[in-house]
């Protein structure tokens, strides 16, 4: 390797000060060979995280940031800060197993026309958890966020997205794999530019992923490496907000890398459809809590009173936006 540093970890963290800690511990116990740093970088928490990240872990680079930056600002921060031949994008939430981060440096080592790779994810009872993905599509955008999932139109093309066949368990070049656990090149990620920061949340490893093929890069999975992900542990303290993230970024992504015409006329049956699928999701809702207050089941009713506040945000705090200004 040209760097004696092998390898950068970037942690981005947000208000998840005891599954970081585990994430740490996870990494300090089964480190890699080779020469490593962790670098964290904390978007404004307000448990404590930065404070005990000093106090409990004085060898992991902390970055402090006043406001929450973002994914994408968060790792280029950590990235700029970093020094080692491979970096990888490794969320709070994620438990590195034995022999998995010697695995996917091997593996990059081994493969030199491999711009990036992913491990094999695992949900917190053990299962697989699905991490490889086709680049999205419009029809599959469409099944997936809007009414359209409802009917279901276009259901194929969200399964073909989404890889709803593949079992995980061989190793496979794919289009893009999941930001909880990435490794690229740094060499790479510097000639074709670090992550966009347009792209606030989600999305962002999507479109890295996308220019790294198109500068002739292979994205691999590899299932020898295997890190167990909690999953959604920040977006949960914020549903609304992480749903209507998630729309801007798909939008933003068709735009840049479908065109601004090619998007517009998509957004003339998109953003009507997600409008109606916020309304269905809102009397789906008010019918299940009707029905929980019937036969006074107290755990259905707080559910569907979750589900029914959520949706009558989405409805009646954010269709306006989403019909004009996303």
């Amino acid at each position: 390797m040209d760097n004696k540093l092998a390898l950068s970890i970037i942690i981005v963290s947000w208000n998840v000060k005891e599954d970081l800690a585990d994430c740490i511990r996870s990494i300090e116990e089964n480190p890699p060979c080779g020469e490593f740093e962790v670098i964290v970088v904390d978007n404004a928490s307000t448990d404590g995280t930065a404070g005990a990240i000093g106090t409990d872990f004085p060898s992991v680079t902390l970055i402090a940031n006043d406001e929450n930056s973002g994914f994408a600002a968060a790792n280029n921060a950590g990235t700029e800060k970093s020094q080692g031949t491979y970096v990888l994008l490794l969320n709070p939430d994620t438990i590195v197993h034995p022999g998995s981060l010697d695995a996917l440096i091997k593996f990059m080592d081994d493969n030199h026309d491999v711009g990036a790779c992913g491990p094999k994810l695992l949900n917190s009872d053990g299962t697989t958890q699905p991490s490889a993905r086709r680049f999205p599509t419009l029809r599959g955008i469409l099944h997936y966020y809007t009414i359209l999932r409802v009917v279901p139109i276009f259901r194929s093309e969200y399964r073909k997205w989404h890889m709803r066949d593949f079992k995980h368990d061989k190793q496979m070049d794919v289009d893009q794999v999941m930001g909880a656990a990435l490794m690229a090149r740094r060499s790479i990620v510097e000639d074709i530019g670090r992550m966009d920061e347009t792209f606030f949340m989600y999305y962002e490893e999507v479109d890295l992923c996308y220019r790294i093929k198109q500068a002739g890069w292979r994205i691999v999975f590899t299932p020898d490496a295997v890190i167990t992900h909690r999953g959604g542990r920040s977006t949960d303290q914020i549903p609304v907000d992480r749903r209507m993230m998630a729309l801007r970024s798909v939008l933003t992504f068709i735009r840049k890398h479908r065109g601004k015409r090619t998007a517009s006329l998509f957004n003339i049956i998109f953003k009507p459809a997600v409008v109606l699928q916020n309304a269905y999701q809102f009397l789906i809702g008010i019918l299940v809590l009707i029905y929980a207050l019937f036969v006074f089941d107290s755990r259905k009713r707080e559910e569907a009173a979750r589900k029914v506040g959520r949706a009558a945000v989405c409805l009646f705090r954010y269709s306006w936006q989403i019909l004009f200004r996303f």
